[in-house]
Order: structure tokens, then C-alpha cells, then sequence
């Protein structure tokens, strides 16, 4: 893979960001630096999926309260690369290999995947329920934490678009945090459960399949969006040794020993200092109600999260200064994924949608009928498609071009340049 095209631009035009070496602090930045030289994962795509893992470890003790609010170590990260050299699901697998390590038992039993309903999700947390001294007596799950390592996360979703799933509302529950239930006849119930997600999701699908409603309910912006390619190309593998993991989840298995014990955090006097300066940043308006405001609207929760992780991984019970920027350097390049992403938003999620849709195909184009059936799933009526077309053409880099094809000349349309 040639430099060029690691560092070509998004189709918003943002430049793809960069990871500050603050970010890297402690543990898991030595933890990242070991593994990197073995991996061809993306070291952005290590940390933050290394954050969330061992957040979902560590469990709901652990926690900084603002405004009566307990932010703690539920730090959810969507991983966002291409289908091949996007080193997603490497990215995963180098981290879980240093997770087994460091407890074999909750990698085992409490990481999976398949999310498809809000009752599915509260099963694997669930209360116990029933008469004990009954056959039907359910005991429920005695360890409340759950790490779900989502792979293909359009099709969650897909799935919570479905009508009466109610798995997005639950999903924003369970990371605001607080008792989840189903509102059944027989309802399932999970007091405080602890739940992690890292979810995999290409450009493409995000932009195609996260609607402006999602966004604005809050979907989007419990996740923290994370950029990820191939860091090198290693034709022969790595070289990282079962002693060197050994050793890496020895360390961390350590600290979360700790983490687990500690309670109520508070900051030190320079970390305070910093966070009040931070604070007026980070509760200010990104791109007033477009998508990128929509996605980073829970800036200031989410570099809490991570101070309080990078404290916690650092054996510290703590807010320090150098924590909180950890947690501003990973804030950084989550609202940069952000920008990359979602930066070129014209307002109407229709034109985006065409808009990403007509940057995909390229040089080749999409016909008015490609647009119709692929696009838009046959869901707009001709009128509808035709003004959106027109919308698109007046914008700058957009084209209509006629092919001749023997017969009747084939007219698509294109994107002509790279803003």
C-alpha cells in the first residue's frame, strides 16, 4: 500500500488524523508499542479497543461523579475501517490474545457478540427471577459485566431500525448506566450491569446506514468513532512471543485487580485546574446542529470516561494530570474520526446519502437507476430522486456524463475531483 493512498483525504476533505503521543501514557501505551512492530493494526484502533476491553474488566465501581452522574470505566469504541485494509478484526485479536492473559475465565464467559434485541442483550445480565424452590426458577447471572465485540456493527444498526426493536434505546440505557428492563408482560431485568462494546463498521456503511435520527437521539455519540488502517506490511507475520503476552496480561491483569477495588475518584489540583480549562472546549458547540455536533455532543462525559480508565490502568485511584491528557489526546483523534467521517455534511441526509453513495462507485458512476434501487432501496419516488440529483449537480466536483452503448447513450453521475 503505497504512502498516497494511506493518506488520502476523506471525501469530506478532512486529512485522516493523527495520534498524539500523549495518548500512549502507561500501560497501555506500552502495551500498544509492543505489540505494533508484530501487527499490521492500526495503533489508534489498539488503544482504544485495549480501553474498552479492560473497562468492561474492570467493572462499574470505579468512578468520577459529576452533577450527580457516575462516569467510570465504560469507555465503548467503534472501530471504523475498510473492509480489507482497515486491520479491524486484527486489531481485536491482538488485544483479546493479552486479555486472555489476564483473565482466561471472563474472556470465556463474558465477551460475545450478536446483539439483534434489547432482551437479548438484558439475557446475559439478567436478575434472577421466579420462585426458588421452582423448576422454572431462572438464577440469573451472577457477574454483571459483559463485553460485546461486535464485527459487523451495520447490522446492529440495521436491526434496531426494524420496527418495535427497541435495541438502540437499550443500547444508549446501558451505557448511561442504571437498572435495564424490558417493558413486557414478563419483563427481563439487570440491576447495574456493566456492559463494554466495540463495534467494526466501514466509512461507507456509517455514513449510509446511521440516520439523522440515530445521530440525534444519541446513538452515535455514546461510541467513541475511531479511525483505523494498515499501519505496514508484514508478508511474514510477527514475532510476538507467548512470554511477551504472558508478561503484558501479568501487568494488566495487576491493575484491574486494583481498579476493581477502588470507588468514588477524584482529580488531583493540576488535573482540576486543567479539567475547568478543558471543560469550556469540550461543552462547546462543534458545527452547530450538523452531524459532526450530533456525533461529538457527549464530548465532556467521554474525556471523563477516559481520564478515569487512563488513572485506573495506571494503578492510580486518581484523576492525575498526565490522565486527563491521555484522555484528551484520545479525544482528539475520536472527534478528528469524527470530522473524517461526517465533516462534509450538507444538512440533508438524503444529498449525503447520494453523495457517499456516488463517491463509492468512482470513476464509473451510478445511473439514475443504480441511485433508485441501491441507494435509496426503491423507498423514493421518481420526483424525489430527480430533485435530489439536481441538488447534487450544483454542487462543486459532481458531474453528469452521457456514455455511448450502441443503443440508447447510458447518462451517469459522477464525482469529478477530490475537494
Amino acid at each position: 500500500m503505497s504512502d498516497d493512498e494511506q493518506a488520502a483525504p476523506s471525501p469530506t476533505g478532512r486529512p485522516w488524523p493523527a495520534l498524539d503521543e500523549k495518548a500512549l501514557y502507561g500501560l497501555p501505551g506500552r502495551i500498544v508499542s509492543a505489540i505494533l512492530p508484530h501487527t499490521e493494526a492500526d495503533p489508534a484502533a489498539l488503544l482504544f479497543t485495549l480501553y474498552s476491553a479492560a473497562g468492561a474488566l474492570i467493572g462499574k465501581e470505579p468512578h468520577i461523579l459529576t452533577g450527580g452522574v457516575h462516569h467510570g470505566a465504560r469507555v465503548w469504541s467503534l472501530i471504523i475501517g475498510r473492509t480489507a485494509g482497515g486491520m479491524k478484526g486484527t486489531s481485536a485479536a491482538e488485544v483479546m490474545q493479552v486479555l486472555r492473559a489476564t483473565d482466561e475465565e471472563f474472556c470465556h464467559n463474558r465477551i460475545m457478540g450478536g446483539l439483534s434485541s434489547a432482551e437479548g442483550l438484558i439475557i446475559q445480565v439478567r436478575d434472577p427471577s421466579g420462585d426458588p424452590e421452582s423448576d422454572s426458577y431462572d438464577e440469573g447471572v451472577a457477574d454483571k459485566r459483559l463485553l460485546v465485540l461486535e464485527s459487523e456493527f451495520a447490522a446492529v444498526l440495521a436491526q434496531g431500525k426494524r420496527e418495535g426493536n427497541t435495541l438502540l434505546p437499550l443500547i444508549r440505557q446501558a451505557w448511561d448506566g442504571g437498572t435495564l428492563r424490558t417493558m413486557t408482560v414478563k419483563p427481563k431485568v439487570a440491576t447495574e450491569p456493566h456492559i463494554g462494546i466495540i463495534g467494526h463498521i466501514t466509512p461507507t456503511e456509517l455514513r449510509m446506514k446511521l440516520n439523522e435520527a440515530e445521530r440525534a437521539g444519541g446513538t452515535m455519540n455514546r461510541f467513541l468513532p475511531v479511525l483505523s488502517k494498515r499501519s505496514k506490511l508484514l508478508p511474514d507475520g510477527g514475532e510476538l512471543t507467548a512470554a511477551d503476552v504472558k508478561a503484558m496480561g501479568a501487568e494488566l491483569a495487576a491493575v484491574i485487580v486494583k481498579a476493581r477495588t477502588i470507588g468514588q475518584m477524584k482529580r488531583s489540583i493540576e488535573a482540576a485546574k486543567r479539567w475547568r480549562t478543558l471543560y469550556e472546549r469540550l461543552a462547546a458547540d462543534h458545527a452547530g446542529d450538523g452531524p459532526v455536533a450530533q456525533v461529538v455532543a457527549r464530548a465532556a462525559p467521554q474525556v471523563l470516561r477516559l481520564s478515569v480508565m487512563a488513572a485506573l490502568l495506571d494503578g492510580c485511584d486518581y484523576v492525575d494530570l498526565p490522565h486527563l491528557e491521555v484522555a484528551e489526546a484520545m479525544w482528539d483523534y475520536a472527534e478528528d474520526s469524527a470530522w473524517y467521517v461526517f465533516g462534509g455534511g450538507s444538512g440533508n441526509p438524503d444529498l449525503d446519502r447520494l453523495k457517499t453513495f456516488v463517491d463509492e462507485a468512482g470513476a464509473a458512476g451510478v445511473t439514475r437507476t443504480d441511485i433508485n434501487a441501491k441507494c435509496f432501496s426503491r423507498n423514493k419516488d421518481a420526483a424525489s430522486v430527480a430533485d435530489l440529483i439536481t441538488e447534487l449537480m450544483k454542487l462543486d466536483g459532481y458531474t453528469e456524463s452521457t456514455i455511448p452503448t450502441g443503443g440508447r447513450p447510458r447518462t451517469v453521475y459522477l464525482r469529478t475531483k477530490t475537494k
